[in-house]
């Protein structure tokens, strides 16, 4: 089943085992994976859901952000109705998957090779732009668009669930990561959002929503954001209001124009950490 809503762009796949072995592992067939992810991501690029309901029903959208809005909703009804990508970027696919205890699958050893072959056959077929470079420095284009960046989590069951994110170059290059003393608490934290999001202005495609993932180390916060983005977390309501109230500071809006709604939502998620560290992630 798919299911999601603008403009986060989450949508789950569910894929119910079929069979048994006789040790009572579930089988899921690999070829069943990899021709559902690659329609799900088309219909992630091609098929979003209106933005309306997100964001027209702000009533002091300023006169610029409301055009800017319509123009921006028009783009989503043609993607929709022609089948064509909404933005010219297509994104990194980025995968996180939870996998049953007593699920398995077929084609291959690991999950990894079935989700790069979906992408392969997503982006091939569906004429999407390919955006991944085998190399950071010779910036060579793998040509298919792999690989993806997998997240495999364990959990009870005998289910496989994808959740699936194409993330543009736009707001990943406006991401950032801080590492504060303890002693900034949450004003620092909320100090250090405005900041992004203040520098960020236009070039991340706004209106946003705002993943912040605090705790943890260096190498874990970031991942704790994009979680937060996706799972709808809200482990500290005090600071995700604490930063909303101070989003009007920022002074633009859609799409960069002057205005009031460049965040449709902020999203907190927490861990635990070192004594010596405050992780912050955006």
């Amino acid at each position: 089943n798919f299911r999601g809503r603008f403009p986060e762009w989450r949508f789950f796949l569910t894929l119910p085992p079929r069979g048994a072995n006789t040790a009572g592992m579930r089988i899921v067939d690999g070829e069943t994976i990899i021709s559902a992810l690659a329609r799900l991501i088309g219909e992630l690029v091609t098929a979003p859901p209106s933005l309306r309901d997100a964001v027209f029903s702000t009533p002091d959208l300023s006169g610029a952000e409301r055009e800017a809005a319509a123009i921006l909703d028009e783009n989503l009804r043609i993607a929709r109705a022609e089948g064509r990508p909404l933005c010219q970027d297509c994104g990194m696919v980025q995968v996180w998957v939870k996998k049953g205890k007593f699920a398995s699958f077929s084609g291959a050893s690991t999950l990894r090779p079935l989700i790069d072959e979906a992408v392969r056959r997503a982006y091939r077929d569906g004429g999407l732009r390919c955006s991944m470079v085998k190399d950071p420095f010779d910036r060579k284009n793998s040509g298919d668009n792999t690989p993806a960046s997998v997240h495999i989590e364990e959990i009870d069951g005998a289910d496989l669930e994808f959740t699936v994110l194409l993330k543009g170059g736009g707001s990943e290059n406006v991401s950032r990561i801080a590492m504060l003393p303890p002693s900034a608490g949450r004003a620092g934290v909320a100090d250090i959002v405005l900041t992004v999001l203040r520098d960020a202005g236009g070039s991340g495609c706004p209106p946003y929503q705002v993943a912040v993932g605090i705790g943890g180390s260096f190498d874990t916060v970031a991942t704790l954001a994009k979680r937060a983005l996706l799972f709808d977390d809200d482990d500290d309501p005090e600071l995700r209001d604490l930063i909303l109230r101070r989003v009007p500071e920022l002074g633009y809006g859609i799409a960069g124009f002057p205005g009031v709604r460049p965040v449709t939502a902020v999203r907190v998620a927490t861990a635990p950490t070192h004594i010596a560290m405050l992780p912050v992630a955006v």
